[in-house]
Order: structure tokens, then C-alpha cells, then sequence
């Protein structure tokens, strides 16, 4: 894959010492953004303060990331669900005799 300056994405940074969570610990790190990309499929790296990883990553190492997609639920308040009519004033309700 082709990266280009100011992509993000994610650094697998290789196994891990079985004393640090073993198989169920996260190997990939990051976003991190591309800051260089030279010919032989090495890029340079920055965390998203703007400073710079220490050695150069190659494209192997790299995936692209994707932002996390978050759902909008819409919440009510206790009063809200408590006292309904107060949501829709506009709509009118015959009295209960």
C-alpha cells in the first residue's frame, strides 16, 4: 500500500514478553501520521502532538486507521420520560373525563 504524508495509521511494533499480556495484549499502536515517505517503502512517523518517532517504520509494519464510528443515541431525561406532555406543546390532547 501507498502512504502519503498526513495519513494516519497504525504501527505494529511486533511480539511482546508473555509477562505483558501475552496473546491477548494489542500489538498495534497509534494513529500515528506519515510525515516522509521515501522510495524504498520506509516512512517517518509523528504521534498526533507532533513529535517524532525515533527511527524510521517500514510499510509492512504500517495499516491504515479508521477513526471509530460513534452512534448518537438520543437520551432523555428522568423528567422527560416521567412527563411526557411536556415534549410536544404544539400537539393538542382532548382532556380524559
Amino acid at each position: 500500500m501507498q502512504y502519503q504524508v498526513g495519513d494516519l495509521v497504525l504501527w505494529y511494533k511486533g511480539p511482546v514478553p508473555a509477562r505483558s499480556g501475552g496473546k491477548f495484549r494489542n500489538r498495534w499502536f497509534g494513529p500515528y501520521v506519515v510525515t516522509r515517505v521515501t522510495p524504498n517503502n520506509v516512512v517517518a512517523l509523528e504521534d498526533p502532538d507532533g513529535e517524532p518517532v525515533g527511527k524510521h517504520v517500514n510499510v509492512n509494519r504500517l495499516k491504515p486507521y479508521k477513526a471509530p464510528e460513534l452512534s448518537v443515541v438520543p437520551m432523555t431525561t428522568p423528567f422527560e420520560t416521567s412527563h411526557p406532555e411536556t415534549l410536544s406543546p404544539d400537539v393538542h390532547t382532548p382532556p380524559t373525563t
